[in-house]
């Protein structure tokens, strides 16, 4: 935690600044992280993780909670783990289920109607042959 005592270093218009819980530089968020310092600056400055200036406003600040939660929500396992919450909701089953009926209902729709063309091509072999074997008899 960043203490301020009568021998401090920096401007007392900056210890107004400073939140009672406990900053940690972009560096030592970069070490949680894996993420580079760059692009954890870049985070705050978007508004994508909480923190802020101080120091004179040079040095960006955020906490090892904010970089945690970041981490969690912007993860792949987050995100995977997100969807899957998404998709195992009650409504979200009803729906598929749904879906998936309709799927099944029209594959088997498609099913019947080319059974019934196979059916219908064979019957009409059938007939063109005996006719063919009628004809035959019939000319001699």
């Amino acid at each position: 935690m960043v203490e301020i005592s009568k021998k401090s270093i920096l401007d007392p218009r900056d210890a107004a600044m400073i939140p009672t819980e406990k900053l940690i530089s972009l560096r030592e968020a970069a070490k949680i992280s894996g993420y580079s310092p760059d692009y954890i600056g870049q985070l705050i400055r978007s508004g994508k993780l909480p923190g802020q200036q101080v120091f004179s406003n040079v040095a960006w600040m955020t906490t090892e909670e904010a970089i945690l939660n970041y981490m969690a929500k912007n993860s792949k396992a987050g995100q995977r783990r997100r969807f899957w919450e998404r998709f195992a909701s009650p409504d979200s089953v009803a729906r598929i289920s749904l879906i998936l009926g309709g799927v099944v209902i029209a594959i088997l729709g498609v099913f019947i109607l080319f059974l019934f063309y196979i059916f219908a091509v064979s019957v009409d072999h059938r007939i063109e042959r005996n006719s063919l074997k009628t004809g035959a008899y019939e000319q001699q």
